[in-house]
């Protein structure tokens, strides 16, 4: 034991991992190239509170947080949206400072070493091991590298192609959000608190309004970066539909990367494991990742200390990547699709699927209801038969949507150990599995 853990970027899944080894002994160390203060955005996220219990944490108070509710969905032109009830089974709604309070807290009790104002610069290599990481302050060695550092990771790009993980993101798998809480006008009171513009304004992407008492949250989304003009051009459009939207920003207003796409199909290699954003551990559709993150930190660190040789090679990591596929990254990939299926219907298309029925409230629950497991064929008759008018569209819709059963099997068909020869077969079957069309 006392084998030397080093975490690069104190991300949410690194942070709970971090703690689990530290508190049975490993020397764990996190590198964060941010203070303290400045972690977390500025927003707010929606958890499951069963995450804080299965990762052996206490909770943040109940005054800290409140639940949210039902959601709209609006189809481009806004005439067909769609209501998502929460059935009392609402996510907890956190800033986002408060749950790395929980985590950072958590993890140096615990025994994890937190080292901030360090930038992360690439992976140090020996063969095609990774053998530690090169900082700011120079080559800090390590038995094993966590990845926690994000989308953009400096570790997972600088990969030797080799290791079989992907290093980058394609168009469609990066969402660039702006998010700002806004004053609230009063007198002017939606029907639903939560809603969702999908292809907001005729673009790749989505938007949303959440009302609340006494402000308004505002996320503006696309697969582009939004320069200053574009962004108070779009807020001057939404206030026009919800003109509850007011005009003083009172916080956040900043702009950030999320990954928007299923998983990585290998996040391991000798002496390296990937967590979280850097390993595209979000909801393909909204970009929410936290609680996936945290499972996946507990994952992590209960196959690290079930290597009794401490080897921590591609071969003995395996078992982490397998559980987290079939844990969560099925579901994942099957609403992976149902993204993709917006980035590749035009405009015309995607009303069309709203305002035939085609696209229902179960398809929009993410990973609750058909979606996950695919179509029926019935559902399939019933959808033809109110999308017939356009049956292009209907025929590239139900061929994508069923898929999801494809992909469930292909998931579930994850090599149970690790040889290289089968892994690859593997991550080509789930490329062929997702992949709807080139875009």
């Amino acid at each position: 034991m006392g084998k030397k853990i080093v975490i690069a970027g104190a991300g949410h899944g690194g942070l709970v991992a971090g703690a689990v080894l530290a508190k049975a002994g490993y020397d764990v160390t996190v590198y964060e190239r941010k203070i303290r203060s400045e972690l977390g955005y500025d927003w707010e996220d929606a958890i499951d509170m069963r995450v804080f219990a299965e990762c052996g944490l206490e909770p943040p108070k109940k005054e800290h947080y409140a639940f949210n509710g039902d959601m709209k969905y609006y189809n481009p032109n806004l005439k067909a949206p769609l209501v998502v009830p929460a059935n009392g089974k609402g996510s907890a709604v956190f800033e986002r400072k408060e749950i790395y309070d929980v985590l950072i807290d958590n993890a140096e009790k615990s025994g994890v070493k937190i080292i901030y104002s360090t930038e992360i610069l690439s992976p140090v290599m020996d063969g095609l091991r990774v053998v530690g990481i090169r900082t700011s302050d120079g080559v800090v060695d390590a038995d094993l590298v966590i990845d926690a550092a994000g989308i953009n990771t400096p570790l997972r790009s600088r990969l030797p192609v080799c290791c079989n993980i992907d290093r980058d993101y394609g168009y469609g798998e990066c969402f660039y959000a702006f998010r700002g809480y806004f004053d609230k006008v009063p007198g002017h009171e939606p029907d639903v608190a939560y809603e969702i513009f999908l292809m907001h304004q005729g673009e790749r992407g989505l938007s949303w309004v959440v009302t609340k008492d006494d402000y308004v949250d505002v996320l503006i989304g696309r697969m582009a970066p939004m320069s200053k003009t574009k962004l108070q051009k779009t807020l001057d459009e939404m206030r026009a539909f919800s003109p509850q939207i007011g005009e003083k920003l009172l916080r956040g207003g900043t702009q950030e990367q999320i990954p928007v796409r299923r998983p990585l199909s290998v996040m391991v290699c000798d002496g390296y494991a990937a967590v979280g954003d850097a390993a595209y551990m979000t909801v393909p559709m909204t970009g929410s990742g936290i609680c996936a993150s945290m499972r996946a930190g507990m994952l992590l660190a209960e196959t690290v200390m079930e290597d009794k040789d401490e080897v921590y090679s591609r071969e003995t990591l395996w078992n982490y990547n397998r559980k987290y596929i079939l844990h969560f990254g099925q579901s994942f990939a099957a609403i992976d699709i149902l993204k993709n299926i917006m980035l590749c219907t035009e405009v015309e298309g995607v009303n069309f699927l709203f305002d035939k029925g085609i696209i229902t409230e179960n398809d929009m629950s993410f990973g609750k209801g058909k979606t996950e497991g695919g179509m029926s064929f019935s559902d399939m008759v019933a959808r033809a038969t109110r999308g017939i008018s356009n049956l292009p569209v209907l025929l590239r819709t139900a061929g994508a949507l069923s898929k999801g059963d494809n992909v469930k099997k292909v998931y579930q068909s994850i090599p149970e150990t690790y040889d290289e020869k089968a892994v690859l077969k593997w991550k080509q079957d789930v490329m062929e599995a997702t992949t709807l069309m080139q875009r």
